[in-house]
């Protein structure tokens, strides 16, 4: 089959509806050919990454919330855990988003029914986020709550923490269940729907706005952190947490501001717990 000139989404859909194992994709480039055999095979992308750090702290970072993300976390958390975890800290910087069910799912395995004794009003059973279109009709998304987590948690947000990485901390944050540490996010909490219209052509609209279990109206206004930690401007520029949680953690604070604020307000919390 000649994919001259077709949308890489063509090219895409013609390879993943072979019935074979394996595809022969004959590649000519300058004068030449060249048969490249790939096997059929679902690919998992490593979303989340994981370690101890001194003192028994562990550290999750999640880059996104995709199919795998849940399963990912909840092997990295069992695994911290397994070391003797004595709280646990969550990078949700530089993460756009993605699934609902994902960051619904991931949430299932920490936060509690949703009665906290020290929020103003008492939340809705098991609430994660809701939605709520222009005529007040709501869809609740909630967790059974079975297994909150007992130890201390800090999760770290800046202002490209977005979509389903801002409901996790809203979540966090209403329940009151961990300390949200950096800059206030992005704002991007909305529900959009694409109509197909008789030309071929489509339009996309805004359907419903996304609220924490506060009713915290997440668009346009983000998710204020509990500590305040801006990114030093005379630091060194930042594009993504694996650019640094590799490093020893000594070499890793001192060039990560944020993440050092974050494990010190974490350590505050564990020695206030085993005191």
């Amino acid at each position: 089959k000649d994919i001259t000139e077709k949308e890489l989404s063509e090219i895409s859909t013609i390879i993943r509806e072979d019935n074979k194992k394996q595809v022969v994709l004959t590649v000519e480039r300058d004068g030449t050919t060249a048969d490249i055999t790939v096997s059929l095979e679902k690919v998992e992308v490593t979303v989340v990454k994981s370690r101890m750090l001194d003192d028994s702290l562990g550290y999750i970072q999640i880059t996104e919330f995709t199919d795998g993300t849940s399963e990912q976390f909840k092997k990295a958390y069992s695994e911290l855990n397994e070391q003797g975890m004595k709280g646990l800290l969550v990078d949700l910087r530089e993460n756009p988003g993605g699934l609902l069910t994902a960051v619904c799912d991931t949430l299932e395995q920490i936060l509690p029914k949703g009665k906290c004794d020290t929020l103003e009003q008492i939340l809705p059973k098991g609430m994660i986020v809701y939605t709520e279109d222009k005529s007040g009709h709501r869809t609740e998304h909630t967790c059974k709550g079975k297994t909150p987590i007992d130890i201390p948690l800090v999760v770290l947000v800046n202002e490209n923490s977005a979509s389903a990485a801002e409901i996790f901390s809203g979540a966090v944050k209403d329940h009151g269940v961990g300390t949200l540490v950096g800059t206030t996010t992005f704002g991007k909490g909305i529900v959009q729907q694409t109509f197909s219209l008789g030309d071929g052509s489509a339009v996309k609209l805004t359907t419903s706005r996304y609220y924490t279990p506060n009713g915290v109206n997440i668009q346009g206004t983000g998710i204020t952190p509990d500590v305040e930690s801006d990114w030093p401007e005379n630091a060194e520029e930042f594009t993504n947490p694996n650019q640094f949680n590799e490093l020893s953690q000594e070499e890793w604070e001192s060039k990560d501001a944020q993440m050092k604020k974050a494990r010190e307000v974490l350590s505050e919390k564990v020695a206030q717990v085993e005191q």
